[in-house]
């Protein structure tokens, strides 16, 4: 129950004064014995007087105004549900409508008590659909955190299978608040053939061939006969025919890499009788063909842990292929032309080389000469004071647009170690971005530390700082990964390493991929013949899936809107046609994206009631078997969780409301009109 009232902050010793002295105007204004009114006007005339002063000096005090609001926050229960596909695949202790019905029944059961909620990681209770292709419980159990922080959480049951394959365990995390577990699904090992894992390459050059690896495993099906094709649109590309074991068996295939583009692979393995499962005998495997990889020349006048850093995150992709250069430890390059170029310890005055690049990377160091720079690049400038160096982190710059990366990472920014910049005054000019500014304790400054440049002709990118290596390790030991420092290093070098596109209509999907149940955007792009953005065009589309049916398109491009949204489509390869005319002259744009379904769910079926019941122990839960659920309500509402009373303020002061202006030039209003009223002069 919430109530509420007013209170001024002000010594009551002000207050009384006021109101003396407010008396003491209205007793010797109308204390007098002669007047042309009866004694009851002249009692209510000094009413008058005696309130308005007294408003008055109020308002000379200036005392601030309280408004006081008591809420009472009835403990939430709240249901997170695992809503994944898995539920449903294995529902021998209990189908996902019973599931449903279940928290249906014990919402009703604890109203009375707390506040039921139910949550999901995808959205509340009308979402329970168990159609979820992965399994985060780590995520889930955060977002209730997140969610509910300012609110008084009494307990969180937890229903689940506890199969996880997505994101950290729960089993390892302490949260603020009780977690009950309820395990679903079934310990038990089903009978079952199921593709465990494939490993390929995402990507495969023309002209070579690309390996396929799938690890299969099955259980009551020992020394059978079991088929394993690779189907292409369709048609059958490859097969083998294996017989089952025991344990766990790869299965190895070799395939041609012959036009580029993107291919769909489907795995399937023979179905046999008594199967807990089908879904899981089929897995969709994509591989991108490309024409060849990227090179990236790396010059440095030593070695250097950030050498190392940018090769490994370069190397560990199949799309670039790294080039180290240290003069007198690696022999000259014999190739001239590269698509990027990293220079570390840049502007040192050492003389690599005539190499060419489409972009350039400087990262400055302790052997960088700032007057070199000069002579070098013109859109930076660095005004030194003294010898000094800045221990500086890097803040993310959110109105960046030459690329974007993943909003989920960008805060692991501010938990990089400083890395040290020349100290002195930075200036820009020119066609400059900056991704990172430097942040000097907790000041975010205008200067770069990350900066990009690009004029249509030239483009490059200035880091005035060594040590980005140590942004790498911190990342990895914190986060069990390093996905930021592997962003900023490989879109960084794939944007410096892509040719400028003097294309004059261009139409691409915003991404190369997408998944199962995400919105597709293509954007467009239409220059006129001196590469100005032209607007007005009807640009017509037509996305092809992989059997033939079309769906046409049709926009008028314009500033605020020069892309197609072709909402959630199906899981397979598109292709897609653009044409547009420009002056006359007819334009069009070819190419592919992929949609790919996760199929995680379908692996593993056998439930981990043993995670469940660590997650309750070290969160001061329970666990529940299924089939004793019932009983959860009844152990909630006997834990007795407390209310919580919740005060909130808002103040301010009382010269600012009109209301009291307004009452005193009434109560004044008033007073002289009733004494010219009555006959005084």
């Amino acid at each position: 129950m919430d109530n509420s009232w007013y209170s001024f902050d002000v010594s009551p010793v002000w207050v009384f004064a006021s109101l003396i002295t407010a008396l003491g105007v209205a007793v010797l204004l109308y204390a007098r014995k002669t007047a042309p009114w009866s004694k009851s006007w002249n009692i209510f005339l000094g009413f008058l007087r005696l309130s308005a002063v007294f408003l008055i000096l109020l308002l000379l005090i200036n005392p601030l105004l309280q408004f006081n609001v008591n809420k009472t926050d009835t403990p939430l229960v709240i249901i997170a549900v695992d809503n994944s596909e898995s539920i449903g695949l294995r529902s021998e202790a209990a189908t996902p409508s019973e599931v449903v019905n279940w928290i249906n029944n014990v919402q009703r059961e604890l109203e009375n008590s707390y506040t039921p909620m139910a949550e999901t990681l995808s959205g509340r209770q009308d979402t329970i659909l168990f159609d979820q292709k992965t399994t985060n419980l780590g995520a889930l159990l955060k977002k209730v955190e997140n969610v509910y922080k300012e609110q008084n959480i009494g307990a969180v049951v937890l229903l689940s299978d506890g199969i996880i394959n997505e994101g950290r365990s729960p089993a390892y995390q302490t949260y603020g608040f009780p977690v009950f577990t309820i395990g679903l699904g079934d310990t038990i090992p089903p009978k079952d053939i199921a593709i465990r894992n494939v490993r390929n390459n995402q990507v495969a050059y023309q002209g070579n061939q690309f390996p396929i690896s799938i690890l299969l495993s099955q259980k009551g099906y020992d020394g059978l006969p079991l088929p394993v094709e690779i189907i292409e649109n369709g048609r059958k590309i490859a097969a083998q025919e294996i017989t089952l074991q025991p344990n766990a068996q790869e299965v190895n295939f070799q395939l041609d890499a012959n036009s580029p583009g993107i291919r769909r692979l489907t795995i399937a393995v023979g179905e046999k009788e008594g199967e807990s499962s089908y879904v899981n005998n089929q897995q969709d495997v994509y591989i991108d063909i490309i024409e060849g990889k990227d090179k990236i020349l790396i010059l440095a006048p030593a070695p250097h842990p950030d050498i190392n850093a940018i090769r490994s995150v370069l190397n560990a992709t199949t799309n670039y292929e790294s080039v180290l250069f240290i003069p007198g430890i690696h022999e000259r390059p014999k190739e001239k032309k590269f698509d990027a170029i990293v220079e570390h310890q840049a502007f040192s005055g050492h003389q690599y080389g005539d190499f060419e690049a489409t972009g350039k990377w400087y990262i400055m160091g302790n052997s960088s000469n700032v007057r070199n720079m000069a002579q070098t690049i013109t859109y930076l400038s660095i005004n030194l004071k003294g010898n000094g160096k800045d221990k500086v982190r890097g803040a993310y710059n959110q109105n960046f647009t030459k690329f974007k990366i993943s909003e989920d990472l960008t805060d692991r920014i501010q938990n990089y170690p400083p890395i040290e910049v020349p100290f002195g005054e930075y200036q820009l000019v020119g066609p400059t971005e900056v991704l990172l500014y430097q942040k000097i304790g907790s000041i975010n400054t205008e200067r770069p530390l990350l900066v990009f440049f690009d004029d249509g002709a030239q483009k490059s990118a200035v880091t005035p700082g060594a040590g980005i290596w140590q942004w790498r390790l911190q990342e990895a030991g914190s986060e069990e990964n390093s996905q930021l420092f592997e962003e900023l290093i490989l879109k960084t070098v794939q944007y410096l390493s892509i040719k400028v596109n003097k294309d004059r209509f261009v139409v691409k999907p915003r991404e190369s991929n997408y998944h199962i149940g995400e919105r597709v955007f293509m954007d467009a792009e239409v220059y006129n013949e001196i590469y100005e953005r032209a607007y007005g065009n009807t640009i017509q589309l037509v996305i092809t899936d992989e059997s033939g049916n079309q769906t046409s398109y049709e926009m008028v491009d314009s500033p605020v809107n020069s892309s197609f949204n072709l909402g959630a489509l199906e899981a397979g390869v598109y292709q897609f046609k653009a044409t547009t005319t420009l002056g006359g002259k007819g334009f069009s744009e070819t190419g592919s994206f992929a949609i790919r379904d996760i199929q995680l769910e379908g692996i593993n079926l056998t439930a981990d009631h043993n995670m469940l019941r660590a997650v309750a122990e070290k969160n001061d839960g329970r666990f529940y078997p299924f089939s004793q659920a019932s009983q959860v309500s009844e152990d909630l509402i006997g834990k007795g969780y407390k209310n919580i009373i919740k005060t909130s303020k808002e103040t301010f002061p009382l010269i600012n409301s009109i209301w009291v202006v307004l009452l005193i030039t009434g109560l004044l209003g008033t007073e002289w009109f009733l004494r010219k009223y009555l006959g005084a002069f």
